[in-house]
């Protein structure tokens, strides 16, 4: 039996080294607090072979960086996605792709209900103006969110998780995803599987959880906002360079959008911030931010791990069937 040497860059649950070596199928080397140059350095030994790579954000794993794993047939992200990762040169040199986006499905699609409701019902306004001894009730009044028409983008993992729980608080969900169809469902009624045209027209709160791609990257700017008549919520869980910062500045200051309840952000360390721009977002009243932790509960972090441990094994007993995930739905 063929062992694989296995090195995780970033820090995961304990469950799946445990699973990995359990397995008899891995060697797990812990490389969580080496420093990105030695990594490099290891993994361009021929007598340490690393076979498989462990990551989550910690490690670009560009061109350059992936030429130098001689012995490299495989990379698992512990997360949605394979974000950093040069999926071309991997795919060009036979390194399967392998990510875990089923295992924070739920907790996304909690997450984005949560700051919608939030945002609906003007919790975090509320909850500052009693601080500041405010007590107004009046200018605190919510909308339900149920009857909501909501425009969700990219049906994949976590779009779907998000539609079924929009879909059973009473919304009705416009789905669009470029590279599905046929999804719609009599058990869900309330999911409608529709053109982009059919959103721009109906959609009162826009989602979005499609991958980022060179189609992706910038979708949200100011031609694509107004296009829509009735929008007032744009919602990002997904990538933060999906949505172009100052075309959302401005829109919110023109009032072509009521508010936005972004997760994500296109940078999203405040020390490489343009204040510029992001002074002038998190001023605005209607904006919430949650620091990239939809997909990140006590729950996800467990389940992320079990989903990999599974999907690597898989791959391992499995080594002529390729895997590669680079292009799977989020």
């Amino acid at each position: 039996m063929n062992i694989h040497r296995v090195m995780i860059l970033d820090a995961v649950h304990p469950l799946l080294p445990e699973r990995l070596q359990e397995s008899g199928l891995c060697e797990v080397l812990d490389g969580s607090d080496a420093d990105p140059e030695e990594i490099l350095k290891a993994l361009g030994r021929t007598d340490l072979a690393v076979h498989g790579l462990v990551i989550r954000s910690k490690m670009k794993l560009n061109a350059a960086a992936l030429s130098r794993a001689v012995n490299l047939r495989w990379i698992a992200r512990a997360g949605s996605g394979c974000d950093g990762i040069d999926t071309d040169f991997a795919s060009k040199n036979n390194i399967a792709l392998i990510h875990a986006s089923e295992g924070n499905r739920l907790a996304v699609a909690e997450h984005v209900v949560a700051m919608i409701l939030a945002w609906l019902n003007r919790l975090n306004q509320g909850n500052q103006e009693i601080r500041e001894g405010i007590w107004n009730r009046e200018g605190n009044r919510g909308r339900q969110l149920a009857g909501s028409v909501v425009g969700l983008i990219g049906y994949g993992h976590n779009g779907s998780q998000t539609a079924r729980l929009l879909a059973a608080m009473g919304c009705k969900v416009l789905v669009y995803d470029k590279y599905q169809h046929g999804y719609a469902s009599t058990a869900q009624p309330l999911v409608v599987e529709s053109t982009m045209e059919e959103i721009y027209n109906e959609a009162q709160i826009l989602t979005l959880h499609a991958p980022l791609t060179d189609l992706t990257r910038n979708l949200v700017q100011g031609d694509y906002l107004r296009r829509f008549r009735h929008l007032k919520l744009l919602v990002n869980a997904a990538r933060g360079p999906m949505v172009n910062l100052p075309d959302l500045v401005q829109a919110l200051e023109q009032n072509i959008l009521e508010g936005a309840c972004l997760d994500t952000l296109p940078i999203e360390n405040p020390q490489n911030w343009d204040h510029l721009w992001m002074d002038r977002l998190l001023a605005h009243p209607r904006v919430m931010v949650s620091p990239h932790v939809a997909g990140w509960t006590v729950e996800s972090y467990k389940a992320i791990s079990e989903v990999l441990a599974d999907k690597i094994i898989a791959h391992l007993q499995q080594p002529t069937k390729p895997t590669n995930e680079a292009n799977s739905r989020s």
